[in-house]
């Protein structure tokens, strides 16, 4: 096909969001930023330096979805996608557990399941969503992806697929691009497919397609305004990785940095720490009841793909990595990041006029910025 020249392909940097001409609001708490299940527009990245069993509720109750990663054991991720909560899975485990009509399921709830694959263009991810569908119907809700071609969703809608990862190698940890050449940018991408999506409605409610999936931004998220441009955008819902890997309870790997720490008994953990708080100078917390200062707290996350991820999946690295490992700053709580995100989230619906996601979605005027307005607003 060669290259495609009539358009340029924008990133999250390369927008930016145009208030309304008059908006009604008073005051933001006017706007409710949720879904349909109270619920804030995001999903955790299924990565185990960001969320496992341990800090699973945790996110929930924050009002984060959680999807519990292929780390932890198949049993307990199938327990936990019968109890109608999100689990991941590999091809070859989805179909084992999920399309088996000798061995169904409870569907007491709402069974929800992950089909966590970089490459969501593979036939074989298409077929097994219509296989699991044929035998559980809307009793269970699948989410697959990852795509990077707008057109796919299509296929997924023709089949029944509920929600649609799309995004190739825009994480942070993620090497996929830089090696394969692999990609399109994520803000285009929302895009496009959003036009996708649209032109599929009366398709959809003559019963030619299944479903309408939800579309779910994965990738080059770094900070507050991109997934707000995200959702502006049209995107239903947002995946975060090293963002939540940089919250104090996410499931990565962290130490310390201050004499105090290394004066501590041998192995303490910072779990063993109480009473957590963020100051100018670095952390603080309590051990037995005594306030020491901790300076900065370091996480180490990587992708799934990486050298780490693949040992912490297989027990030892099975293939080529398509990731890395970085060493991330702790910036703020979980319940703290979640607060400012919802007020964030709350004052941009408020300059549009609207109370509500679908309204945020439908009615924002994303424009096309300069460098030089890049600039200006990056701070």
């Amino acid at each position: 096909m060669g290259l495609i020249k009539d358009k340029i392909y924008y990133t999250y940097e390369d927008v930016t969001i145009m208030p309304n001409v008059i908006s009604l609001i008073e005051h933001r708490s006017e706007c409710i930023p949720l879904d349909e299940e109270g619920m804030l527009p995001l999903f955790t990245a299924p990565m185990d330096t960001v969320v496992n069993s341990k800090n699973f509720g945790m996110f929930e109750n924050e009002m984060i979805h959680a999807i519990l990663p292929r780390t932890e054991s198949l049993t307990v991720r199938v327990e936990n996608s019968i109890r109608g909560r999100w689990s991941a899975y590999s091809l070859t485990e989805f179909e084992h557990v999920f399309c088996n009509e000798a061995e169904k399921l409870d569907e007491k709830n709402k069974i929800k399941a992950l089909i966590d694959i970089a490459n969501g263009h593979m036939m074989k991810s298409i077929d097994l969503v219509r296989s699991a569908k044929n035998i559980y119907g809307d009793n269970i809700i699948i989410m697959v992806g990852n795509i990077a071609n707008p057109k796919t969703y299509a296929e997924y809608a023709r089949v029944g697929a509920d929600y649609i990862r799309i995004g190739v190698g825009s994480g942070c940890a993620c090497l996929s691009s830089s090696n394969t050449g692999i990609h399109m940018p994520m803000a285009t991408l929302i895009d496009e497919t959003v036009e996708v999506k649209k032109s599929l409605e009366n398709k959809w409610f003559n019963g030619e397609f299944k479903k309408l999936p939800k579309i779910i931004a994965d990738g080059g998220i770094r900070n507050y305004r991109d997934i707000i441009k995200a959702l502006a955008l049209g995107a239903d819902y947002v995946m975060i990785g090293s963002v939540f890997a940089k919250m104090l309870e996410s499931a990565a790997p962290k130490t310390a940095n201050s004499d105090e720490w290394f004066k501590l008994p041998l192995n303490t953990e910072l779990e063993n720490l109480t009473d957590f708080r963020f100051e100018n100078t670095g952390w603080r917390a309590k051990y037995n009841g005594k306030e020491i200062y901790l300076g900065d707290i370091k996480a180490t996350f990587y992708g799934m793909a990486s050298r780490e991820g693949q040992i912490a999946l297989n027990g030892a690295k099975t293939k080529t990595s398509e990731g890395i490992k970085k060493t991330l700053p702790v910036l703020y709580t979980m319940h703290g990041w979640s607060t400012n995100f919802m007020d964030y989230l709350r004052s941009a619906m408020s300059y549009l006029g609207v109370k509500d996601l679908n309204g945020f979605r439908d009615y924002a005027n994303v424009i096309i910025n300069s460098q030089n307005a890049v600039s200006a607003v990056n701070k």
